[in-house]
């Protein structure tokens, strides 16, 4: 539910902060005091489009922040988990920052958010119903789940779903198939072909690099032949290091006894003699070892131009070849066994078929028989709201199709992953007039009886917490506005319900009330809003039956009416 609401700096309002309840929440006051401005405020935090004409003149950006109880909304919480948005105690807080600039900035639990997914999570949030709303029954994609969720139908279309899901994937595998036998052919020669020059080729990982080790030393063989033959007989040559070494080595042991200091530098000494003929042993087998022959250099090439070659037809690395050739070997398999395959993915693709026809067919029925249902019950709750000459109808259809997969009836349906139908509520405002969409018939004081008596009728189904409704008791009055009244009453026993009204009637039964005030200071208007006590509410409930002037009868009848809506 909608807990607090904070305003700043937003059309005529400075900074107001609003605490709503659970129940009832009645909005009332004189015309033009502001009342529809808290409406679009409530938009701008659920996303709707916000324009720098709403920033209160004189300030550079106008902030609006809801607080709301998601505690039950696994609509809600799902979302916010999904992207990475903490909400575990909780509390949503969504905050909207519009500047002069033009520029806006969305949080939700201080995480910046893009407009399109505050308003994904706010669907789950609340429900405006009048002259600005974002309806939900007016949205025709709505209208299936609305009587999905009436008929407690949600297992039957998930299973329909699920067959779509599952015939979908085997004609995605059964389209790999469907290739004709030149195609098939050019397949198996063009992969052939391919596995044999790479296997051929028995190319390792590693080779590459150690090739291109090898044809640096080739390419410098003369160079390392020449330095490593001079440094061996610079070290173990007549009058070499060797030789000097040993006889340091010798001088020094022959006095070393004297003076340990003097040993520890033949032990120096000793080290680098082992040393160096470990050098020397190491550059003589490097002499003897090496390869430099001209034949060996031009193994090494041309190893290194089949593997050129090879990367450019199947890859830019011998990785990317060896992947390339299981590629080809899986496909070349899958090509040549693809008949067999294909005929059982066709025996999958019918048992697929047949099951989606009896669900779908199922789900239609149950479709059909939930729609009278819920068109007597509309129907009902509409003429208790004072509309006895409008009629509603849920409209059911199918597109039919030769390219369809469920056949009824000798005809071809297109099978969707909803099932078949598609559905669509239909109304005639007066008596005799022809039906038509719902969404282009209703106004503005209409549609939120409509909406009240369809929340009345599905409220079990519905996923959103709180109501507003703005113009409902438009046209209405004497006993149609009591009739409205206690059905918000009872409505709001379920769910949070705010309610701009300028009937007493439905006033005197709010839970909470408050009163919106438009007031000047000095050169500057602005709008107030104040929550009503027991003594304020009955006077405002006085106000809104007699006008400004207030009697004391008026006091006195509106004190019967709040005190006869509280036993209620």
């Amino acid at each position: 539910m909608l807990a607090e609401l904070r305003i700043k700096n937003f059309v005529i309002i400075e900074d107001i902060t609003i605490t709503f309840e659970k129940g009832l929440n009645i909005l009332s006051g004189e015309t033009g005091a502001g009342k529809s401005i808290l409406i679009d405020a409530i938009s701008g935090v659920l996303g709707e489009k916000m324009t720098v004409d709403m920033i209160r003149t004189g300030f550079e950006k106008a902030v609006l922040e809801g607080v709301f109880d998601i505690s039950g909304l696994k609509g809600a919480i799902e979302i916010l988990t999904d992207s990475g948005i903490d909400c575990d105690d909780d509390t949503l807080i969504i905050r909207r920052e519009l500047y002069a600039s033009g520029k806006g900035r969305c949080f939700m639990n201080s995480v910046q958010v893009p407009v399109q997914k505050l308003k994904e999570t706010s669907e789950c949030l609340i429900d405006i119903h009048g002259q600005n709303e974002n309806q939900t029954i007016v949205n025709i994609s709505k209208h299936r789940e609305l009587l999905d969720n009436f008929a407690s139908l949600a297992q039957l279309v998930a299973s329909v779903r699920a067959c779509y899901n599952d015939l979908a994937s085997v004609r995605q595998k059964l389209a790999s198939f469907n290739i004709d036998e030149k195609e098939k052919q050019r397949r198996i020669d063009f992969n052939t072909f391919a596995l044999k020059e790479i296997d051929s080729a028995n190319l390792s990982s590693s080779e590459e690099i150690e090739l291109r080790k090898e044809s640096v030393i080739l390419a410098n063989a003369e160079k390392l032949f020449t330095g490593t033959s001079r440094s061996y007989e610079v070290l173990t040559g007549e009058g070499g290091i060797f030789q000097r070494l040993r006889e340091a080595a010798s001088t020094l042991s022959s006095i070393s006894e004297y003076d340990v200091e003097i040993s520890n530098v033949l032990e120096n000494v000793n080290q680098a003699l082992f040393s160096l003929e470990d050098a020397a042993a190491a550059l003589r087998d490097y002499s003897s070892k090496a390869d430099f022959s001209p034949e060996r250099v031009n193994q090494v090439e041309e190893r290194l131009s089949l593997i050129q070659s090879l990367k450019k037809k199947y890859g830019d690395t011998v990785e990317s070849i060896l992947e390339y050739a299981e590629k080809a070997r899986k496909e070349l398999e899958a090509v040549i066994s693809g008949d067999e395959e294909a005929e059982r993915l066709k025996i999958d693709e019918r048992r697929y078929i047949e099951a989606a026809k009896k669900a779908a067919l199922e789900l239609s029925a149950k479709r059909v028989k939930a729609a009278a249902e819920l068109e007597e019950k509309v129907v009902k709750e509409l003429r208790e709201l004072g509309m006895e000459g409008m009629a509603f109808k849920i409209e059911i259809k199918q597109e039919q199709s030769a390219e369809g997969d469920v056949e009824s009836g000798g005809k071809t349906y297109m099978l969707y992953p909803h099932g078949l139908d598609r559905v669509e509520f239909l109304i005639s405002v007066n008596a005799g007039e022809e039906l038509k969409p719902l969404r282009k018939v209703a106004s503005g004081g209409e549609m939120s009886r409509i909406m009240l008596a369809f929340k009345n009728v599905i409220l079990a189904a519905d996923i959103v917490d709180t109501l507003i409704f703005d113009e409902v008791d438009s046209g209405v009055g004497g006993k149609t506005a009591d009739i409205v009244g206690r059905k918000l009453k009872q409505l709001s026993k379920e769910r949070q319900v705010l309610l701009i009204t300028h009937l007493p009637q439905i006033a005197s039964m709010s839970d909470s009330h408050y009163f919106i005030q438009k007031s000047k200071t000095g050169d500057r208007v602005a709008t107030s809003v104040r929550r009503l006590n027991r003594k304020e509410k009955i006077r405002e409930v006085a106000r809104m039956l007699a006008g400004e002037t207030i009697t004391d009868l008026s006091m006195q009848h509106a004190e019967e009416m709040i005190a006869n809506a509280e036993t209620k």
